[in-house]
């Protein structure tokens, strides 16, 4: 499943709480660009969002309009690195991308974050029929581990979860463990409400270190990747929250 998304997930962060929520959806096809607010479902979407403290995007007032452009919009595109920078190609390559890379791979790539404001963009979940798969940076590791733990990670490194229904924060917590029984963290708990039910119901899943950053933002150091299939009907969350299979 090497198909890449040609949707991503706008996620907000609490400063305070440091709880992220799933507050929009930026999409692109040959029409162009599509944002909108996720404001269909309750769990980690913008309700909950509004309740814990957000604010709309100042470029985007109306919660229930669907905005368009026939280019990325341009609150979106200033978080791009400047293709005029004499080290563009070098800021590609950190990013494991290259010159024929696309706006939307760049921003899933660097997560589009500034120092200025609270927001990343992320993968969704993508689902192929029965099969699902997406990649996600492990949360919370400063708490369990230290970087000499992170250095000691192999890249396809079995990877674990662990449900914690009895977390006091989040009864659909997921720990993220390694083979040998190491905690890493959590799975984001934008993502973890959807997988809790789907192990709970039997899902299988195969899930692995895709990549190890050392340099990179503390939240965005260890990256996981998962693979399953569902059992039909199994979980109880709405499907509106996963994407179709499509290419950039």
């Amino acid at each position: 499943m090497n198909n890449k998304p040609f949707e991503l997930w706008l996620i907000w962060q609490n400063t305070e709480t440091r709880q992220r929520y799933h507050v929009g959806t930026l999409t692109y096809s040959s029409a162009g660009y599509k944002f909108y607010y996720e404001n269909t479902a309750e769990r980690r979407k913008l309700q909950e969002a509004m309740k814990n403290g957000y604010q709309p995007h100042l470029a985007f007032p109306d919660l229930d309009k669907i905005y368009f452009s026939a280019k990325l919009f341009g609150p979106f595109a200033r978080r791009l690195p400047d293709p005029r920078r004499p080290d563009y190609k070098k800021v590609l390559q950190k990013l494991g991308l290259t010159a024929k890379c696309t706006d939307m791979d760049v921003l899933l790539a660097s997560g589009g974050i500034l120092a200025t404001d609270d927001y990343e963009f992320v993968a969704p979940i993508q689902m192929d029929e029965n099969n699902f798969y997406f990649d996600f940076h492990v949360a919370g590791w400063r708490h369990y581990i230290d970087e000499d733990v992170i250095q000691q990670l192999a890249f396809e490194e079995e990877i674990y979860f662990v449900l914690e229904p009895e977390n006091e924060e989040d009864e659909k917590a997921v720990i993220v463990e390694t083979s040998y029984g190491i905690k890493l963290g959590y799975i984001p708990a934008f993502y973890s409400g959807w997988l809790f039910e789907e192990i709970r119901h039997g899902t299988n899943y195969h899930a692995e270190i895709e990549a190890v950053h050392l340099t990179a933002d503390p939240h965005r150091k260890i990256l996981i990747r998962v693979e399953g299939e569902r059992i039909p009907g199994s979980a109880s969350q709405s499907n509106s929250q996963l994407s179709p299979v499509a290419h950039v």
